[in-house]
């Protein structure tokens, strides 16, 4: 009796519910609202890495036109101020900068050893006036930039609590010859 009592209850449950399941004129919505956040993470994602890295690129530009600066100011034997030195990177920069955005770190190498260079990341802002003691320095770049996504994040690296797109090259101001 008990069987017939629950086959009986699940053939009125199948038809009751049966049109619910033949109903399709809610599926494409509801795909939409499922699929709808997805692609906009992905559209603005690739949007944001795309700016990440022409940005990037632009402040490697920017990075080697300052080193450009400091082997012309170093053959004609003048001095380099960081004014002069900050304009020359910004105005190789896409975007204007301040003193808060775009981080130059610029210190000399002591006899060519990259491990006893004191550079910190999230690049910070340190300047050295170029003298003729050394012929190398470490010349890093940090731009700080506000990411529209919490993923780009994860891509970018960055330092603290400020993501910083970075770029650190050697620039070589001189080249000592010993015999």
């Amino acid at each position: 009796m008990s069987t017939r009592r629950s086959d009986l209850f699940l053939r009125r449950c199948r038809i009751r519910f049966s049109s619910y399941a033949a109903d399709i004129r809610a599926a494409t919505a509801v795909e939409f609202g499922l699929l709808l956040p997805v692609y906009f993470l992905l559209v603005f994602g690739i949007f944001e890495v795309g700016l990440a890295l022409l940005f990037s690129l632009n402040l490697a530009m920017a990075a080697n036109a300052g080193g450009e600066f400091l082997r012309k100011a170093a053959a004609s034997q003048t001095t380099v101020t960081e004014a002069e030195f900050r304009r020359v990177i910004a105005s190789n920069f896409l975007l204007g900068t301040t003193d808060e955005d775009m981080k130059i770190t610029l210190v000399p190498i002591p006899d060519a050893d990259f491990t006893a260079v004191p550079l910190t990341f999230p690049v910070e802002n340190k300047f050295q006036t170029p003298d003729r003691s050394a012929g190398q320095y470490l010349l890093a770049l940090g731009f700080n930039w506000r990411f529209i996504l919490p993923t780009t994040r994860l891509l970018i690296p960055g330092g603290g609590k400020q993501p910083q797109l970075q770029n650190v090259s050697l620039a070589i101001t001189a080249v000592r010859v010993t015999e």
